[in-house]
């Protein structure tokens, strides 16, 4: 029996550690909260960026200074994507003043600012080159939209330039293309194009010449649409890869 007892009295102590510790990452995060809370009153706003795996960098600087046009300061946190079994107590004052200046300037006060932001980079860095991925989801190729461009692209190619009658096709799993990298400039131009070919079957490579110059003379007698940084025109790289049965 005392044994039990003693095993029932460690359990008991067990839990109520547990539970008092718990409290406590509770108790920081509401102090946490009102601690913004009071710097918010006093009109001592302060936005926290949290930056982390797919968090987007374009025009952060940009973001920053159009923050503090409105008497607003940032603050960097990067988190990480692991999570954390007290999760919801962690970032409580940051999270709470981010809440606050939503409420105060509007829900779409932020998104604006970044959308602005983004046009600023833009402006600022007239000759920087963009990636794709960087750019507003629109197709460049004409008459197309941007989920299908690409088999738009090679179905044109082939109603153009139907694969000769001694290529080889492929037998198994490998693949055979001729691809083109390019800019497309802010007005629509091209520059820096360069093609290259690969056969899986090497007798194909009689071939290379004259694909990569029908897949050349394809992308330079495309009128391509520029990229696009919310909606301003700029320099983006594009490729375009045309595979081979």
């Amino acid at each position: 029996m005392k044994i039990k007892s003693a095993l029932f009295t460690l359990a008991a102590i067990t839990i109520l550690s547990c539970n008092q510790k718990k409290n406590g990452y509770e108790i920081d995060c509401n102090d946490q909260k009102k601690q913004a809370q009071n710097q918010f009153n006093y009109q001592n706003y302060t936005w926290t960026v949290f930056s982390g795996q797919g968090y987007d960098y374009l025009g952060e600087q940009e973001f920053i200074q159009r923050l503090n046009q409105n008497q607003i300061k940032t603050k960097i946190l990067h988190i990480t994507c692991i999570p954390s079994p007290n999760e919801r107590y962690e970032n409580c004052g940051e999270i709470e003043m981010n809440r606050l200046i939503e409420k105060k300037f509007g829900k779409n006060f932020i998104d604006s600012l970044r959308y602005i932001a983004k046009q600023d980079f833009a402006k600022n860095h007239p000759e920087e080159i963009f990636s794709y991925e960087h750019c507003d989801k629109v197709s460049r190729y004409p008459n197309s939209t941007a989920d299908h461009q690409f088999e738009k692209i090679e179905t044109d190619y082939f109603s153009r330039y139907p694969s000769p009658a001694k290529y080889i096709g492929k037998n198994n799993d490998f693949d055979s293309y001729t691809s083109c990298s390019f800019i497309i400039t802010k007005n629509g131009g091209i520059k820096d194009l360069s093609v290259k070919s690969h056969f899986q079957n090497k007798k194909n490579n009689i071939f290379e010449k004259q694909f990569n110059k029908q897949l050349k003379d394809f992308v330079l007698q495309t009128q391509w649409i520029s990229g696009k940084i919310n909606g301003l025109n700029v320099d983006s790289y594009f490729n375009v890869t045309i595979y081979y049965d």
